[in-house]
């Protein structure tokens, strides 16, 4: 090939051949041929690339939908209980979604005690307590059957015994602490639980024949000589409700609410649980939002006069569009799988779609819903749930049926991610064929040119012989003149 595109060129510049401009011709032949094929497949990748692009603007819009459905989903979502406390340096109240408004009366007179019991002072806390011999305690907790703890040899010392106590885990606590007294500073303090019940005995048990000890009195064993404090009931009042709790917390006495007591108080504390909805109804006009800004992209991709650059237009006849369009509508307003009172769906909330495709919310009609269903309505919407996973089969409430659907509509299995992925196959096939089709007309190429250089060199032959014919004419005429 490249010894017929020579000559042909040889040919051509000596002016032997046609005249004509074979290798322009061959070139402009082949792109004639090239160019439509090559601008239809092109067309084919820029069309798949804008489908995806549009796909991708799709799945980015409905993301945000998914992202507002998940912040209103979980019944912990609608904590909107704020609490106004009259004493709150005495009374700490903690209310929970469950928790209902009202106002409370809470007078503490007394609080819940633990027994304590302190040692004798040690000079260090590595100070042998009997001469490096094992002993054991004795603990009997509201006087019931006594306990041994055991302290091993080499650990008679007041940092062994607090250890060998907690290790114990018999209901009591021990601490080593330090006085700061100028002799014998260290000592052993020991804590039981709160609540009268809880009331304890301890006591040193120790061989009277044994090493001497260090302790107060070896033959009593009357290591823990101090009772700080003994142990009691709180005496509360919830209500009208005269209480006497073991413990200085009270869980769900009013539903919702725990009520932790840190001081007397003077008086009755006044306690008001609050509804503050503004929370809630922001969520839900964020959803609402989303939706609009979810349906404003799916108008935009599916326009085909849209100026939007990218994705515009880019699926204009898609029928994928409507069904995503059908889908997340029905996914927001059939009925809950959790209906509470007369609340089955958003709609009995104030949610609703104009006659444009435009979702609104009536806030008049949300501020009555809120105000007088409230616990309803966080049924309606969250089914009571918490944390539910997108993967989960229980019944999760408006929200939270609808987190569900559209995960799975833009998860990686879903019908955007496949379609998207099924276009780049497309492009990949398309890019293929314009390697081919690049091949093919490469092979054309050469053939014209072979072809062209053969006519060419045939042109050149024939020049040749009508030069020759016409010196040998013009000779003999010559001849024949001059006879």
């Amino acid at each position: 090939m490249t010894t017929t595109t020579t000559s042909t060129n040889a040919i051509s510049a000596l002016g032997a051949g046609s005249g004509i401009d074979v290798k322009s011709l061959a070139n402009n032949l082949v792109e004639a041929e090239r160019g439509p094929r090559k601008d239809v497949i092109d067309k084919k990748i820029a069309k798949s690339e804008a489908s995806i692009s549009g796909y991708a603007a799709i799945k980015s819009a409905l993301d945000g939908l998914k992202t507002s459905l998940e912040d209103i989903k979980d019944q912990s979502d609608f904590a909107s209980i704020y609490v106004r406390n009259s004493q709150d340096a005495s009374v700490v109240i903690t209310a929970t979604s469950t928790a209902s408004a009202g106002s409370h009366s809470i007078t503490v007179t007394e609080l819940a005690k633990a027994q304590r019991r302190l040692s004798t002072g040690f000079e260090r806390s590595s100070t042998p307590l009997h001469g490096g011999a094992g002993f054991s305690l004795s603990l009997s907790v509201n006087g019931g059957a006594a306990n041994n703890i055991s302290i091993e040899a080499g650990k008679d010392t007041p940092g062994g015994v607090v250890a060998a106590i907690n290790a114990a885990n018999l209901g009591v606590k021990a601490q080593l602490i330090n006085t700061g007294e100028s002799t014998n500073p260290y000592k052993i303090m020991v804590t039981g639980q709160t609540g009268e019940l809880n009331g304890f005995t301890l006591s040193a048990s120790i061989d009277p024949f044994s090493t001497p000890t260090n302790l107060a009195d070896p033959n009593s064993g009357n290591l823990f000589e101090r009772s700080l404090q003994s142990a009691s009931n709180a005496v509360v009042n919830v209500d009208g409700l005269a209480l006497t709790p073991s413990t200085n917390q009270l869980t769900d006495l009013i539903p919702g609410v725990t009520i932790d007591l840190y001081a007397k108080t003077t008086g009755a504390a006044s306690v008001d649980l609050i509804r503050d909805t503004s929370d809630t109804k922001a969520k839900l006009a964020a959803v609402v939002k989303a939706y609009n800004d979810a349906n404003t992209i799916l108008s935009t991709v599916s326009d085909p006069k849209s100026k939007v650059g990218t994705y515009g237009g880019s699926l204009a006849g898609n029928s994928v569009v409507a069904s995503v369009r059908s889908q997340i509508r029905e996914m927001l307003f059939k009925d809950t799988d959790t209906p509470s009172g007369s609340l089955k769906n958003l709609r009995d909330l104030g949610v609703s779609i104009d006659k444009s495709g435009v979702m609104t919310l009536d806030q008049t009609q949300l501020d009555t819903a809120l105000s007088s269903h409230f616990e309803d309505a966080v049924t309606m919407l969250s089914g009571n749930t918490e944390n539910l996973s997108a993967f989960s089969t229980q019944p999760a409430g408006a929200v939270g049926s609808a987190f569900r659907s559209i995960s799975a509509l833009i998860s990686s299995t879903g019908t955007l991610n496949a379609q998207s992925e099924n276009l780049t196959k497309r492009i990949a096939e398309y890019k293929e064929e314009l390697i081919k089709l690049e091949d093919r007309m490469t092979q054309l190429l050469a053939r014209y040119n072979q072809q062209f250089g053969a006519m060419e060199s045939i042109v050149g032959q024939s020049k040749s012989l009508q030069t020759s014919l016409k010196s040998t004419f013009e000779g003999m005429m010559a001849s024949y003149t001059k006879g």
